[in-house]
């Protein structure tokens, strides 16, 4: 999403997008991006989590409107339970 959302804020429209991995976000260098501590393919929440779903727009449509500079900002959200991908960076980590 970072590369075409050069494009996009190049073209004048204003693009945000969500990261759940903030260092290949780094990398990428979108504008503007809202960091998530999501399990992968649950950004939004859980499944049937609809505050949360919502809570998550409202927190990205914030983000838009308070950034005054491109960047990655981080947010409240983490995940407290057991995820595959919490699984599987403990298994990485020495």
């Amino acid at each position: 999403m970072g590369l075409l959302q050069r494009v996009f804020d190049e073209a004048g429209l204003c693009t945000m997008s969500l990261t759940q991995v903030a260092e290949i976000t780094a990398i990428v260098k979108p504008s503007w991006a809202l960091f998530v501590a999501h399990p992968f393919v649950l950004t939004f929440g859980n499944v049937g989590d609809t505050p949360t779903h919502r809570a998550v727009v409202d927190a990205l449509l914030e983000a838009a409107v308070a950034m005054d500079a491109p960047g990655i900002r981080a947010s409240a959200f983490s995940w407290t339970k057991d995820s595959p991908r919490e699984r599987q960076l403990r298994k990485m980590r020495p």
